[in-house]
């Protein structure tokens, strides 16, 4: 027998009789036929189950001792089979996010693996990433500082979901004053809600001080600090500039200066905000419009120039459209073509504000009323 092939003979599993079969390995096979032919009792009952009653009898008897035995096949002979994976026959949902990695849990196990044995490169030069000391990010830090006030931040959550109650305050009890949650910098003794269903990034401010000569051992106890609370990671903000720059001492580029975390398993899931794609939010496909094909340009908002976008003459998107004329210095009666390019990336794609308060006013009844609306 080809060691390329699978060989079986004489099958009598459930309604098969003595059935002989060679199947190409590496190829897609498709068994077909009536109902009660045997396409289950070959595939399933056969194939699958021996390929699994082996992967299991490989493993240590402590490992097999937590495993359910599998029964063996009702067969003369069968070769060539290699540890198995089976997906059920049942009706999937439409998610497109799931995939045969995902509904096998096999996928899991890749990302594992993944984050263990890949070798990092740095995505601007190309090159590999190697660790660095503390000493050096410490010299570092002090020479781009250049004497100027700095803030020590240490990473406590990443994109990550929850409250933060009983973190945040096992964070005062431990004697930390202030983090900076969102991108904002908060008193973590003041009153803190945090929404639990959206992910949230949270660093704690280790310390703040000036990068000068006579700060020099301050800086680098703030720094080792940091990196201890932080698994190997600081972040420091230059208050002058208002520049931010992340240190690792798991990955650091010399080409281009870059630090880098150590890789996760969600680095590689596109499931996740730091491994899926930002174009296509990690569905693989990315949808965009034709603007040409939904906007007349002779004609105004007031006018409806977009065929999909809610009409003008409605109370709700009427007074939307003035509000975001209103804030944004243009008109609602001046034709799409002689917009600015901000008017019509706010009226597109909307405003860089999360909520907007509103002024609206009913057109009959002229009644006043405000509303927050994101947009």
């Amino acid at each position: 027998m080809e060691k390329d092939q699978i060989l079986l003979r004489n099958v009598r599993v459930h309604n098969l009789k003595n059935v002989d079969l060679e199947l190409e390995k590496n190829q897609l096979i498709v068994f077909t036929g009536v109902s009660g032919s045997g396409k289950s009792s070959l595939a399933f009952d056969t194939i699958y189950t021996e390929g699994q009653r082996r992967y299991i009898e490989s493993l240590s008897t402590y490992a097999r001792r937590h495993m359910q035995d599998l029964p063996k096949p009702e067969a003369d002979h069968i070769e060539g089979i290699s540890p198995t994976i089976a997906i059920e026959q049942k009706t999937t949902g439409k998610n497109p996010r799931s995939t045969v990695g995902t509904m096998t849990g096999v996928y899991d196990y890749m990302r594992v693996l993944y984050a263990r044995v890949a070798t990092p490169h740095c995505p601007v030069s190309g090159k590999g990433v190697s660790p660095q000391s503390t000493k050096q990010i410490c010299d570092k830090v002090y020479a781009q500082a250049q004497a100027q006030r700095i803030m020590i931040l240490a990473p406590f959550a990443e994109e990550k979901k929850g409250e933060f109650k009983e973190d945040i305050s096992e964070l005062i009890r431990k004697g930390y004053l202030r983090a900076r949650i969102d991108g904002k910098i908060v008193d973590l003794s003041s009153e803190i809600s945090l929404d639990g269903k959206v992910s949230h990034t949270i660093d704690v401010i280790i310390d703040r001080l000036s990068a000068d000569e006579e700060n020099k051992t301050r800086l680098t106890e703030g720094i080792t600090s940091a990196l201890e609370f932080g698994n190997g990671i600081v972040k420091i903000i230059y208050v002058d500039t208002e520049e931010e720059a992340l240190f690792s001492q798991h990955g650091y580029c010399l080409e281009s200066g870059l630090s880098y975390g150590p890789l996760e398993p969600s680095d590689f899931s596109f499931n996740h905000p730091s491994g899926m794609c930002t174009n296509c939010q990690g569905l693989g496909i990315s949808q965009d419009f034709d603007e040409s094909k939904i906007i007349d340009p002779e004609l105004s908002i007031s006018e409806d120039c977009c065929h999909i976008a809610s009409s003008y003459n409605t109370v709700k998107y009427g007074n939307i459209y003035d509000n975001l004329a209103r804030i944004n210095h243009f008109s609602v009666t001046t034709p799409w073509k002689d917009l600015s390019d901000k008017a019509k990336k706010v009226f597109l794609h909307g405003t860089e504000a999360k909520w907007t308060r509103m002024l609206f006013v009913h057109p009959i009844k002229k009644t006043r009323w405000h509303e927050y609306v994101q947009w």
